[in-house]
């Protein structure tokens, strides 16, 4: 008998599509999930959970598998599972971090210390790495290595990085200028906005301080403008860059290399690191 228009039977997707779809949200998840343990997001400065990003990737997964594009779907996956073992249990992380260590012997006076910003909390209270950025060039501040401290202010709603270092600053004692440039976007946007202030106050030598895999690009970056640039990298906080014997350490190095690694090529190409202009 022929079902009528309406019947529940009519509307109801084939058994054979429903394990599909549910076997597309598995494989999609674990997509999403890999993608996040490795950090991948980081390449595009995604600094936020991935938890939704995870939440999307199986969705998306669960309409892939409904088509012929299941297979690439699938294929991929296993990709990243490979990537995530050899990351896991292999040197990977350490050769990839090494190289973008940069640390100089620092002078005895320079003009400033310019301390790479780093995001805030939400309650304007410090993270992990900008605690460590600003420890360090407060450090060099007390040990009289210049005369001024420079930061630089992230756009609202991000509370002042400033504020939070004047406070530090009063906290412990340490006496110096401390001078904010920004509101800026990325590390040219820094490298550009110290550059106008060194320009206008007649300075030249400039003691960087950043993340130790940040530093080869932050410091290119800032002698590209033209100025005599000492880098000092502030304590890794979130591994333990020196020994990556944990699983966490290699994968938490992983992102963190491979972010900078693309973002010196891609500054590279455009023209944002390279001899002086």
């Amino acid at each position: 008998m022929a079902m009528r228009d309406g019947d529940p039977a009519a509307m109801t997707p084939p058994a054979g599509l429903v394990a599909r779809f549910f076997a597309g949200l598995g494989c999609g998840g674990l997509f999403g999930l890999l993608a996040g343990e490795l950090q991948l997001p980081v390449i595009l400065s995604y600094w936020h959970s991935y938890a939704p990003l995870a939440t999307i990737a199986a969705l998306v997964g669960g309409v892939l598998f409904l088509t012929p594009l299941r297979r690439l779907l699938i294929a991929a996956t296993c990709a990243l599972a490979a990537l995530w073992l050899a990351v896991c249990y292999s040197p990977l992380s350490q050769r990839m971090a090494q190289p973008l260590v940069r640390a100089d012997a620092l002078p005895d006076r320079a003009d400033a210390i310019f301390v790479f910003s780093s995001s805030l909390q939400y309650d304007g209270e410090l993270t992990a790495t900008s605690m460590a950025r600003l420890l360090r060039g407060l450090e060099l501040l007390g040990q009289g290595r210049a005369p001024l401290l420079i930061v630089s202010e992230l756009p609202p709603p991000s509370r002042s990085y400033a504020a939070v270092a004047r406070t530090l600053m009063d906290h412990l004692g340490t006496r110096g200028e401390l001078q904010s440039v920004g509101p800026i976007h990325n590390t040219h946007d820094e490298a550009e906005a110290v550059a106008r202030l060194c320009a206008a106050r007649g300075w030249h030598r400039v003691i960087a301080v950043s993340s130790p895999t940040h530093l080869r690009r932050a410091a290119a970056t800032l002698e590209h403008q033209g100025l005599t640039v000492f880098a000092a990298p502030a304590t890794e906080t979130r591994y333990d860059l020196e020994d990556l014997q944990r699983v966490d350490d290699r994968l938490q190095a992983f992102g963190a290399a491979l972010h900078d690694l693309i973002g010196y090529q891609v500054y590279r190409l455009r023209g944002f690191v390279g001899p002086p202009r």
